[in-house]
């Protein structure tokens, strides 16, 4: 699991999990493609008691991204034209399915391991007639675990809604944004990668037209709330150098618990 934090930088996503007892982690990312003429070319991170790493990205002769490289280990990209795969040294494997130019699954060979058996996620997408991405359904081992209803007000993500199967409980997440356009998105600006396995190419339809800056995450069954707080450093062509994501656990007495504060710093190439 380790490794795929690292290999993934959304390990922000684990402590938020943590904090707020989620029962679905997703350790997957999305990886800037482009959209301003820059790809993203090294990463640096703080991630709290989760420690320090650094990753740089290699691209293939077409553009797409090859491979993520870590403390001399890479995660590997090959390309066909339905799927994208990623392999770790260790033999994991992370898969997305292409149809139309948009994801319709992803699969991840080693998103839990309990007692030493792996237990592999399977995700399923749908889109709105706009192109957004309005359902996620996840399947832990083949069995359903959570659907994920998405909205949508003057071109960003403002609510997303997942119900797990197991219970019923209702998991509400609302998001709020600046003005500043998105712009080559990278993850921590994005607020759909904290629900899909994202790869590079933009393959999950439409994404917000502003940056997130605060997320607020509501469960069914407690008033505790999580709340994440987003500021960002921009270039001039408005890719975000900087990110940091500060997060913590509000009870409904107004305690607050497990604060956090997280921050990605990104170096970019450009035409």
């Amino acid at each position: 699991m380790q490794k795929t934090i690292k290999y993934a930088i959304v390990a922000f996503i684990a402590i938020i999990t943590i904090a707020g007892c989620k029962k679905e982690i997703n350790y997957n990312a999305k990886f800037a493609n482009g959209g301003n003429g820059c790809k993203l070319a090294s990463v640096d991170t703080d991630l709290g008691i989760l420690g320090k790493y650094s990753l740089s990205y290699t691209y293939d002769a077409s553009g797409r991204l090859a491979k993520v490289t870590s403390d001399g280990e890479s995660r590997v990209y090959t390309y066909t034209a339905t799927k994208i795969t990623g392999v770790l040294p260790d033999g994991e494997i992370t898969e997305l399915t292409i149809s139309d130019g948009k994801a319709v699954s992803s699969y991840n060979s080693d998103f839990f391991n309990v007692n030493g058996v792996s237990i592999p996620v399977t995700r399923n997408y749908a889109y709105n007639a706009d192109g957004y991405l309005s359902v996620v359904k996840s399947y832990l081992d083949k069995k359903l675990n959570s659907t994920t209803e998405l909205t949508y007000s003057n071109g960003n993500l403002v609510q997303s809604k997942i119900t797990y199967a197991e219970d019923n409980e209702v998991e509400t997440t609302t998001y709020e944004y600046s003005s500043q356009l998105s712009v080559n998105p990278y993850e921590t600006s994005d607020p759909v990668s904290l629900i899909v396995d994202y790869m590079p190419g933009g393959y999950f339809g439409k994404y917000s037209k502003n940056v997130v800056i605060k997320s607020i995450q509501r469960s069914s069954k407690s008033d505790d709330q999580l709340v994440s707080d987003y500021s960002y450093k921009f270039d001039a062509k408005g890719n975000a150098t900087y990110t940091a994501v500060k997060s913590a656990q509000k009870l409904g007495d107004g305690t607050v618990l497990n604060e956090s504060s997280l921050t990605f710093s990104l170096v970019y190439i450009c035409k």
